[in-house]
């Protein structure tokens, strides 16, 4: 069974990325429903702007505490992940790099799939965060990711079961297609490491 965490890549007020991710959620539980599925929303974690003197994967005596120790144990608990991020200003929020940014080894040699929602379906998000994870965090991107041409922030893309509207129907085969390839690279690179 593969344990993995789907990411809720912002923080700001009136975010729709919980939305997305709530979809997410309930995509992979009705098509993936043998393995673990855990959703973990930034907003509950207060990460302080990362200042440390070194960068975390260059520091073996790291003293970690409060949310930034939360934060990192949880992510060090799951096999892959999967991160829904909006786009900010051509890019990722600040937040999620941020949160990305206090991270050492717990992604390395794990798969990462992406979501992104936004202007023009958030691709110059998804493709800035595609590069993030795969620098010094060592993680690997799943080829298939999913754009959704939506703002949910800015009105209805979601029924009250966390299904799209019609005529955002395109991305449900594009999440279908991302999350099968996540649980298998997710196991294919989970036997690796015990090699």
């Amino acid at each position: 069974m593969a344990k993995i965490i789907i990411v809720s890549g912002s923080n700001r007020q009136g975010r729709g990325t919980p939305q997305v991710a709530e979809w997410v959620l309930a995509t992979a539980k009705n098509t993936q429903s043998e393995h673990e599925f855990t959703l973990v929303d930034l907003a509950d974690y207060d990460l302080p702007f990362m200042q440390e003197a070194y960068p975390p994967q260059n520091n073996p005596d790291r003293q970690l505490d409060g949310d930034v120790k939360r934060w990192v144990e949880t992510m060090s608990e799951a096999d892959g992940y999967l991160i829904v991020t909006p786009e900010y200003n051509h890019s990722v929020p600040a937040y999620l790099k941020n949160a990305l940014d206090t991270l050492d080894y717990q992604l390395k040699r794990k798969p990462v799939a992406i979501v992104s929602h936004g202007a023009i379906a958030g691709a110059r998000a998804n493709e800035h965060l595609r590069l993030i994870i795969n620098s010094n965090l060592g993680a690997v991107p799943v080829p298939e990711s999913v754009t959704l041409n939506a703002m949910p922030a800015f009105g209805p893309v979601f029924d009250d079961n966390h299904q799209l509207l019609e005529q955002y129907q395109g991305a449900q085969k594009p999440l279908e297609n991302t999350l099968e390839s996540l649980v298998w690279h997710t196991e294919a690179l989970a036997k690796a490491r015990t090699k």
